[in-house]
């Protein structure tokens, strides 16, 4: 029987596999549902850079070549995951699609979408936050000569268009650097939601992630009401995204989308221009429904992530947005909260 069973070979699975390890659990495998390590990150569209720079973008026991201070392409993360998984000898089953979890005393029976199996003391779930992106419920309204998007099946699809009519909608970090990309030989609408908070990429020389580290706000626990103002005001690095830089690359700012601008062909026109494609930027979700038997779920649905231990013992939870704090969505963060789970003897 494994010692422990992670599912998703991404940043965090990866990570936390290094992780066991390194605590003398030697029996891992990592189950994925792709064909090889990181696919997700090379799915993302053509150009995305990530907003960490290296030295905060890389795992533990490993560190990213080039400039410290440099920020890596998606492609390049991809690459780096692939470079950790060889020097560490991590065990992944590739096309694993994990479909069910049984519990018979003190084993876990993981089943995949091809009827393998495989049994455990412990399991990590270690799908990411960005599992799924969202559709509105209102994409089935639109025409079908509308093409649609997300930052994942986008591809190069923006660097090929010229000459037109795009609507982003969605007005975070992807979105920004979607209509920035798209601005160059396009008209681009940003849909815009809540109120954003926009910080310097850099301040005296130095990433905004050192200081966020050196003050602590990086793991900073989340029921702090510091850390919940910092939730409350959702503030990520804004460096030639801001308003100001997208308004002189001309990306014309519109108020929240929504369906009431659908004529009845399904068109969409803003300021007498038709649209010809949508970006939905809007987020992303998880789907737990296999977990349904051994976690509980708060009163919105969500599941209850307490900290990254579930409700099961021998079961956790990984790389989740706000897990504990500030860092737990981001790359930087999964070894804080792995050394915070209680990991059976």
């Amino acid at each position: 029987m494994l010692d422990a069973i992670v599912i998703g070979a991404g940043h965090a699975g990866l990570a936390t596999a290094y992780l066991l390890k390194q605590q003398g659990y030697s029996n891992v495998i990592v189950l994925e549902a792709d064909t090889q390590v990181g696919a997700r990150w090379r799915k993302r569209y053509s150009g995305l850079t990530l907003f960490t720079s290296r030295q905060y973008s890389q795992l533990p026991g490993l560190a990213m070549s080039g400039k410290q201070h440099g920020y890596p392409s998606n492609i390049e993360f991809a690459d780096y995951l692939e470079t950790y998984k060889r020097n560490f000898d991590i065990q992944v089953e590739f096309n694993r699609n994990v479909v069910q979890l049984n519990k018979i005393g003190e084993t876990f029976c993981i089943e995949c979408h091809d009827g393998s199996c495989y049994n455990s003391r412990m399991v990590f779930v270690c799908t990411g936050a960005f599992a799924n992106p969202r559709i509105p419920s209102w994409r089935k309204s639109l025409a079908e000569s509308i093409a649609c998007y997300t930052p994942e099946s986008l591809g190069r699809a923006h660097l090929k268009s010229k000459k037109e009519n795009w609507l982003v909608v969605g007005d975070g970090a992807s979105g920004r650097q979607i209509a920035r990309f798209l601005a160059a030989e396009n008209r681009v609408y940003l849909s815009c939601g809540k109120p954003r908070t926009l910080l310097p990429q850099t301040i005296f020389n130095r990433d905004i992630f050192y200081w966020l580290d050196k003050l602590g706000l990086n793991t900073l626990y989340k029921q702090h009401w510091l850390a919940r103002r910092i939730r409350n005001k959702d503030p990520f690095p804004g460096n030639g995204i801001s308003n100001q830089f997208l308004m002189s690359d001309g990306i014309i700012f519109k108020e929240r989308f929504n369906e009431q601008q659908i004529d009845d062909k399904g068109q969409v026109i803003i300021d007498n221009q038709a649209i010809d494609n949508i970006v939905f930027a809007i987020g992303y979700s998880n789907s737990f429904e296999w977990l349904k038997s051994f976690v509980s779920f708060d009163y919105a649905g969500q599941i209850n992530l307490n900290d990254g231990n579930t409700d099961t013992s021998g079961l956790y939870i990984l790389s989740q947005p706000w897990l504990t704090s500030r860092g737990s969505g981001l790359i930087l963060g999964i070894e804080h909260d792995f050394k915070l789970l209680k990991l059976l003897k």
